[in-house]
């Protein structure tokens, strides 16, 4: 498990060191799970400006203030869809026990309804 505290309502976290220091493997995938549904798992750049424009286009494709019906029991509706059209998950590969990233490729863990304490499942499979 991979502890991520968050510290805004929207935040973008490098967290591929803290994946890294989860392999024991050689050779094999890790598979990186947010145990969330208001948040998600990408692999890109982790550019300062890249790391805000996520945060920017995710609000402008599913704007916070948009009409959920989820809404009326939790205002969180926009966190909802913008996590599920990202995804909650990713699988990297790992070869020679780090993991096989290209060369400007980093986890970044997308935060859509923070500040939060959140969990993310890390499964190492290889040999």
């Amino acid at each position: 498990m991979l502890t991520v505290k968050t510290s805004a309502k929207f935040q973008s976290i490098d967290i591929t060191d803290e994946v890294q220091n989860k392999i024991d493997v050689k050779e094999g995938v890790a598979y990186i799970f947010s145990k969330h549904t208001t948040c998600a798992v990408i692999v890109n750049e982790a550019e300062k400006g890249l790391m805000s424009d996520y945060l920017d286009w995710a609000n402008k494709l599913v704007p916070p203030e948009g009409d959920f019906k989820h809404n009326v029991m939790d205002n969180n509706g926009h966190a909802h869809v913008i996590s599920s059209i990202i995804g909650n998950s990713r699988v990297v590969p790992i070869s020679e026990g780090k993991l096989d990233l290209g060369t400007w490729q980093r986890i970044i863990f997308l935060e859509f309804d923070g500040p939060r304490t959140r969990t993310l499942a890390i499964k190492v499979f290889g040999e």
